[in-house]
């Protein structure tokens, strides 16, 4: 199969790297936003109060030298009620300590990159490709590239076609486990549906390359890239140049162009 990457950036062309963006720094604010679900709230309420109660009460006793050990007890005890009454009643601030786990979690660690199925959608030249300045790269999904490898966690390194559906993906949670679907990474909203995307996530961790700390690359395989097409306002007297580089590290390569015909169709020829 092959799936499409809408390109500005030329670095490209020379070094076949390619970006996986953590989600919060993708296009839309709505990336792995998970709805939230404890399933069992008060065996996770009496986990968390059997995790900290002992631990409180000696922070207690340290911080007040004046208090007395029945004091800091009782002090303890009224917590761990607030504790269980907060997570029997849904709290709002319960559920929203833990979105925020799972958000800063998947953003920390996770990187995506996004491909489509299409190479003429006018809208993703616009967007994408720098208002058709840019180029669109076309992959061949059955190279390495796209393969799991040996020591990729579960769900990375799975090329997977993006579902899109309004209702948020549900994470859940017990004492000691936090259970993330697939869907919550391969999820968005029904309003992105022309894009026809496909997605494969990595640990940002495994990048070949970091630049200025934030920008995780990983090195694309010479035979995944087959094609490169430029957009209608890439400049003409570039592309000789780029193609005798790019034919020398990638031979398999063709070149094509994208761009409005006299009977204003929009073409790749």
């Amino acid at each position: 199969m092959i799936l499409y990457k809408y390109m500005s950036n030329r670095s490209f062309l020379s070094n076949l790297m390619v970006r996986f963006t953590p989600p919060n720094e993708l296009n839309d604010p709505r990336e792995l936003a998970p709805r939230i679900h404890i399933k069992n709230p008060d065996q996770y309420a009496d986990a968390i109060i059997a995790r900290n109660f002992q631990p409180g009460y000696i922070r207690l006793l340290l911080e007040n030298p004046t208090m007395t050990e029945a004091e800091a007890l009782s002090r303890c005890r009224a917590a761990s009620k607030q504790i269980f009454q907060k997570y029997r009643s849904n709290d709002e601030d319960i559920s929203k300590m833990m979105f925020d786990i799972v958000t800063r979690t998947t953003n920390e660690n996770i990187g995506i990159f996004s491909l489509t199925e299409t190479n003429n959608n006018e809208l993703m030249w616009a967007h994408y490709a720098n208002s058709h300045t840019g180029f669109a790269v076309g992959f061949d999904t059955e190279t390495n590239f796209f393969s799991r490898r040996s020591n990729d966690p579960k769900l990375c390194g799975e090329l997977t076609n993006v579902f899109y559906s309004d209702k948020a993906p549900t994470v859940y949670f017990e004492p000691g486990v936090m259970e993330i679907p697939k869907n919550l990474f391969f999820t968005k909203t029904t309003k992105w549906s022309y894009e026809r995307e496909w997605r494969l996530i990595r640990m940002l961790s495994a990048a070949d390359s970091v630049v200025d700390n934030k920008i995780h690359l990983f090195k694309v395989d010479p035979p995944s890239v087959v094609s490169i097409i430029f957009g209608q306002k890439f400049p003409e007297a570039e592309k000789e140049s780029i193609k005798n580089e790019l034919i020398k590290i990638a031979p398999n390569v063709s070149f094509a162009n994208a761009g409005f015909n006299h009977k204003g169709e929009f073409v790749v020829s």
